[in-house]
């Protein structure tokens, strides 16, 4: 199977894009700068661009990583790539016949009617959940056969994920670090869901699947486990925090429910303790 995969040169991608050819596929990477030799280039802004650069691949699937996240731009930024660039995808996806599968958010949810099912109507209380609530639409409405994965806090433990680096670079510049105990996820390793996002290419699988770890952290569990993975420095100054007394844009409690992924992939999610145990 030909599988193109869009942002893949980030965390997720990166991983997706190793197993997929472990796997036996032949992997073709969309992104905006080269670096390889297996890889098309366009920023996905660009509709004729993207049109020109997966049409040219004829995939049997495109994976579709690529995304601004909390962070990374503002809420246009999140607007042209998230929402207009799953647009400029998907088209390019449909005019092939290719399956898509388009990796979301859990922050669709407000996090005021959790455990959230893989098709609950999204409910987004800011610019990035709104964003990737628009894309899935968008996906939907071009392929109605595109897979929707909603998805989590991504980490691995041989790289350091974008959230753990960000509360490194604080604490090394000896900036304050509170972490929320009132905000409730379920992170997934980074292994888990590029299995599963492999899998929804091959069996062309479509609707809205939940795709997390199977335990459930508060903000400051979990960064505190993954601060003393990586032995930051300074990492006892942590302190604990409360996400509802710095915005209500915080969605507090975004537990999934799991079932569907289990049952129908039959892949594991494990929980960050047991992913730790395991590596140790």
């Amino acid at each position: 199977m030909r599988v193109l995969i869009t942002g893949a040169g980030g965390y997720l991608g990166r991983r997706t894009r190793a197993l997929a050819r472990d796997r036996g596929h032949e992997v073709l990477s969309l992104v905006r700068r080269p670096a390889g030799d297996d890889e098309l280039v366009a920023d996905i802004v660009d509709g004729a661009a993207v049109d020109r650069a997966i049409r040219s691949a004829h995939p049997d699937a495109v994976i579709h990583a690529a995304a601004i996240n909390p962070g990374q731009g503002d809420a246009a930024r999140m607007e042209a790539v998230n929402v207009t660039g799953t647009r400029h995808v998907a088209r390019a996806v449909a005019a092939c016949s290719a399956h898509l599968v388009h990796v979301s958010s859990d922050m669709v949810h407000s996090g005021r009617a959790a455990p959230y099912a893989d098709d609950a109507h999204p409910t987004p209380i800011n610019p990035y959940g709104r964003s990737k609530a628009a894309a899935e639409a968008e996906a939907l409405e071009v392929v109605p056969g595109a897979a929707i994965v909603r998805t989590s806090l991504i980490y691995g433990l041989d790289t350091m994920d974008r959230g753990t680096a960000g509360f490194a670079a604080r604490l090394a510049a000896g900036e304050p670090l509170a972490l929320f105990t009132d905000v409730l996820r379920q992170p997934v390793w980074v292994d888990s869901l590029a299995e599963a996002l492999v899998l929804l290419a091959e069996t062309r699988r479509g609707g809205h699947l939940n795709v997390a770890g199977g335990q459930v952290l508060s903000r400051e569990g979990y960064g505190r486990r993954m601060l003393d993975w990586w032995r930051v420095a300074g990492r006892q100054r942590v302190i604990r925090g409360l996400g509802a007394g710095v915005s209500a844009a915080i969605p507090l409690d975004l537990r999934l429910r799991l079932d569907r992924a289990r049952d129908q992939l039959g892949v594991e999610l494990p929980g960050v303790d047991e992913v730790l145990d395991r590596v140790r």
